[in-house]
């Protein structure tokens, strides 16, 4: 099989897309298949590029049998929403331009959404180049938007409404990464197939972590402090003001709170924490290599996993929940909905402690519940490994969408 996959983010840069697309591609290379990525010149999160790529737009490379094209692309240099939208649209049309004389001819072409600009590139890229389209939903814009208050009434929201239907309407096959977002997709296309592709995690990654003292010297947290992690994208969906609220809460226990990641929200998260002084109680750390994450993870004593309280994030399933848990790192979940059920799967042995989302003093009283609760702690940590490893080892997950893909690839016909 040939695919294409074309997708505003891919390494090196970091963060879940990223990670997911990078991992099925090298799992399908080695099951024997081709496959090309055309992405855009690596910028995220540190918004600007990346220097090893300056000057090499439209430009082949290979990574682990992977062909990637690269092209140039708008980088935000304030975090604003319309800074965001001339980005994504430059990804888009520079795509959309540039991809015909980039890409070989594929049997399925898979696109990531959001941004959900990726379309204006990818409907005309599968017309041209393959002979099926697969569209991957991993949140449902525009509604995503509109319920974080980042969207209102005009113009972009109903063109962004006119890409959507058109971008449902055009896929052969649709793919979600939760539940919520698969249902409510069969909801409005009933005549659509529509199949999940969870996030899961790369368990040989979180394997023989044995350096967790070093780790924790590395970064200045005594053994006698409680290190409570968080790693991922510091934006407006995962409403990080609740944990400064719940540190402002703690300030008598022996609790730290490391916070890895950037996002648009960062710059203001951290004027906010030195405005109530809370300097001392969190800190947001560098940026850190993927390849670094799963020892930082396995060395926090607690990992918060946050969520704002909006109802379209009760169909969410955070990427790194999965992380923190293949870690062996006891989980405090902000959140209603399927991630909820998930660690709560075997009632009987959740894997996470669980609080709703944006209820700062809830999350509190977990957190001092799991300060003076060591067997707690230990228990939460293996129910949530036993649970990575039997239902989201992306090992599994990556043979089910081959079996989808291949499925399609066989059957007659072009792209609509």
């Amino acid at each position: 099989m040939k695919l294409t996959i074309v997708s505003q983010y891919f390494p090196p840069e970091t963060g879940a897309p990223q990670a997911r697309w990078f991992d099925l591609a090298r799992r399908f290379v080695r099951r024997g298949h081709d496959v090309q990525v055309l992405t855009a010149l690596p910028n995220y999160p540190g918004r600007e590029i990346h220097a090893d790529y300056v000057g090499r737009q439209n430009t082949i490379e290979w990574i682990d049998g992977i062909r990637i094209a690269r092209v140039n692309i708008h980088v935000p240099t304030e975090r604003t929403f319309a800074d965001r939208i001339r980005c994504y649209l430059s990804f888009a049309l520079n795509a959309r331009r540039y991809g015909p004389e980039l890409l070989l001819p594929a049997d399925v072409l898979v696109m990531e959404s959001p941004p959900l600009s990726v379309a204006l590139a990818a409907l005309p890229l599968a017309r041209r180049v393959a002979r099926r389209l697969v569209v991957n939903v991993s949140d449902l814009w525009p509604d995503t938007a509109v319920q974080l208050g980042l969207l209102g009434p005009g113009p972009l929201l109903t063109a962004s409404r006119w890409l959507e239907r058109r971008m449902y309407q055009r896929a052969d096959l649709i793919t979600a990464q939760t539940d919520g977002i698969a249902d409510d997709i069969r909801r409005r296309l009933p005549h659509k197939e529509v199949a999940l592709f969870p996030n899961g995690v790369d368990l040989s990654a979180y394997e023989n972590l044995d350096d967790r003292a070093l780790t924790r010297h590395e970064f200045g947290w005594s053994p006698d402090t409680f290190v409570v992690g968080y790693t991922g994208v510091i934006g407006h969906a995962q409403a990080l003001d609740q944990v400064l609220d719940a540190a402002a809460m703690l300030k008598d226990a022996p609790v730290h709170f490391a916070m890895f990641g950037d996002g648009p929200t960062r710059g203001p998260l951290e004027s906010r924490i030195a405005e109530r002084g809370l300097h001392h109680a969190i800190r947001l750390y560098p940026r850190q290599a993927t390849s670094k994450m799963p020892r930082i993870q396995s060395a926090f004593d607690a990992g918060i996993v946050p969520l704002a309280n909006a109802a379209i994030l009760e169909g969410a399933r955070p990427s790194k929940m999965f992380e923190i848990m293949a870690a062996g790192c006891p989980m405090i979940l902000c959140a209603r909905g399927e991630a909820e059920a998930i660690v709560r799967r075997n009632p009987d042995r959740p894997a996470a402690l669980v609080t709703p989302p944006e209820e700062p003093s809830v999350l509190a009283a977990s957190i001092r519940r799991l300060l003076s609760a060591p067997d707690l702690r230990r228990s939460l940590a293996e129910a949530a490994r036993d649970l990575v490893r039997t239902a989201f080892n992306r090992e599994t997950i990556a043979a089910d969408i081959e079996v989808l893909f291949e499925r399609l690839a066989a059957s007659p016909g072009r792209a609509s």
